[in-house]
């Protein structure tokens, strides 16, 4: 629900309310095609990762990172012994630990299975997420004054109510989003041009039920211009959707703190530079720490070449 009108984000001190920065990315390859029951359906492998950056003194570096390779196989009366075989057989040949699990597929739903496949892929990088910040809010990592970042929407981070306390002190922010998404009756897609650089747009909550219904949590967002208009090539451009759920039972009824909400959009202001023009098409709605956590995660992976050659 809108609580106010637009404002303009004031930035009152160089110091930023983030310290961590995280970021999950996926590679996914359709490695193979098999029978399955006279249907011929895809093998699908994957690369997966999770990375979280911490900056201390201006200074950014890697505080954790978790990675995986997996191998998507469709759902069928194969026994467990014949799925552990053929990880034996490919971590011997490549020298690399590796997961092989199952897929399922139903063709009435006309989802092709390659889809699936890469779902489930995409779900295991989102339960590293959740693994990576489970343990920081085990270890009292996350300070009150010192918030975390994720790179993308909270919105469909398979998030359980057992999950919600780790997610106190952390934000998402998303460098695309749905235009079409409706707000008093009006597509959000044409209230954000109108948007002037440092200027927010009011928090509003998702809803249970709609377009929202597989949200399990109340999550609070809003919309924040980061680059002037005159630097962008459409209208959308430099304009980023933040996201926080409501962990607490005051903030769930009331909602966030104005307060709150304009002390970390202007520390996302103060996150925007140095930017990565040229080395990212997205570099309109980056956040550097999020742009160089990503190099990280990413330099981590095989290149395409060697990955496909262990099948």
């Amino acid at each position: 629900m809108i609580t106010n009108e637009c404002k303009k984000v004031e930035i009152r001190t160089n110091s930023s309310l983030f310290k961590y920065f995280l970021d999950g990315s996926r590679k996914t390859y359709r490695i193979a095609e098999a029978d399955f029951a006279g249907k011929l359906l895809p093998i699908v492998a994957g690369q997966i990762g999770t990375c979280v950056c911490q900056r201390n003194n201006s200074k950014l570096k890697i505080y954790d990172k978790i990675r995986r390779n997996n191998v998507l196989m469709l759902n069928t009366g194969t026994s467990d012994g014949d799925y552990k075989d053929i990880k034996m057989d490919i971590e011997q040949k490549a020298n690399i630990s590796i997961a092989v699990e199952r897929y399922a597929y139903d063709s009435n739903q006309g989802i092709p299975p390659e889809n699936k496949a890469i779902a489930k892929i995409q779900k295991t990088m989102y339960d590293m997420e959740i693994d990576l910040l489970a343990d920081m809010t085990k270890a009292n990592v996350l300070k009150p004054h010192e918030m975390l970042v994720i790179d993308g929407s909270l919105q469909f981070s398979n998030i359980g109510e057992k999950e919600e306390k780790y997610f106190y002190n952390v934000i998402g922010i998303s460098k695309s989003f749905n235009p079409n998404l409706k707000i008093k009756n009006k597509s959000i897609g044409t209230i954000l041009p109108k948007l002037e650089f440092g200027v927010r747009t009011p928090v509003f909550k998702y809803n249970q039920t709609g377009e929202m219904q597989r949200v399990k949590q109340i999550i609070g967002a809003w919309y924040l211009r980061i680059r002037p208009t005159t630097k962008m090539r459409n209208p959308l451009d430099g304009i980023v959707k933040i996201e926080k759920i409501a962990v607490e039972d005051d903030v769930k009824e009331n909602g966030f703190p104005t307060g709150l909400i304009d002390n970390i959009s202007a520390s996302i202001l103060l996150e925007r530079n140095v930017t990565c023009y040229g080395n990212d098409p997205r570099w309109a709605g980056q956040i550097y720490p999020i742009y160089l956590t990503e190099t990280a995660l990413k330099s981590s992976f095989m290149s395409d070449v060697y990955f496909l050659n262990i099948f």
